[in-house]
């Protein structure tokens, strides 16, 4: 995976930590969010367990309505251009690299861009650039998925010889590819099965393109930085569990760092 790096200096932005705070969803979609959100933190306080699964489902289920029906709202010849956002998503603990990796897969996957730079404290962060109602979505996978992505990494025995923290990055590799895969071709079925593909489609496109534009603009002095090396021993096993992670296609169809670029 492609990286970019931009030196130093934070940008001017109306970025937000929490991109739900500034949500301008009417009310039935802010409950909707709502109980999305609820089901994410939830699978993640149990993350690795069958009910982590069952939650998961019912969240994805209705995650893509959400996204589709916002989109096709805008495809009309009246609907005004959608706001463009930051979000600034904090990575913290180990294996940062990967987390971040997994993060920039979700953008990919839902119309954003991923930029990734680190504070004067250390932190690191992922910053978000995309429509605000991907934006969103973008920032409930990346808390859930991270948790599931880490817990399975730790479940993981190498092959002997092969260093543990070596199997368990090549796993989260292939765990973040095959999210991202998946959660492309959903978004794909969702399309399809809307009242609109054509017009829902025209949207997204559009919404991917201005996410590419507002990066630029941003985070002007960003450089392509190194493509990270990675053993093979894990890659597999990662793209079978990303695979098993169920993302609710059945019901609809099936330094600064940019990511992907």
């Amino acid at each position: 995976m492609s990286t970019t790096q931009q030196s130093s200096g934070e940008p001017t932005t109306a970025s937000s930590t929490d991109p739900f705070a500034r949500s301008s969803a009417a009310p039935s979609a802010a409950r909707a969010l709502d109980r999305v959100r609820k089901l994410f933190a939830k699978a993640e306080s149990v993350a690795g367990t069958p009910e982590a699964e069952i939650l998961l489902e019912r969240a994805y289920g209705l995650l893509a309505k959400y996204g589709v029906d916002e989109a096709l709202a805008r495809s009309g010849p009246e609907a005004q251009p959608a706001e463009v956002v930051v979000l600034d998503h904090p990575v913290a603990g180990r294996y940062q690299p990967d987390q971040v990796s997994l993060v920039a897969s979700l953008a990919a996957a839902m119309h954003c861009r991923a930029v990734t730079s680190t504070r004067r404290d250390g932190t690191r962060v992922v910053h978000v650039v995309g429509v605000r109602r991907h934006v969103e979505r973008v920032g409930m996978l990346a808390g859930a998925l991270t948790g599931i992505m880490l817990a399975a990494a730790a479940r993981q025995r190498p092959a002997p010889g092969v260093p543990a923290v070596t199997h368990r990055k090549s796993f989260m590799t292939g765990f973040a590819h095959e999210v991202g895969r998946r959660l492309a071709a959903a978004e794909g079925g969702a399309v399809a099965v809307s009242t609109d593909a054509a017009g829902a489609g025209l949207v997204l496109r559009s919404d991917a393109q201005r996410a590419d534009s507002e990066l630029r603009r941003r985070f002007p002095s960003a450089v392509r930085g190194a493509r990270r090396r990675l053993g093979s021993s894990g890659i597999q096993e990662g793209r079978r569990v990303g695979g098993s992670v169920d993302l609710g296609q059945s019901r609809f169809g099936g330094g600064r760092r940019q990511i992907g670029a």
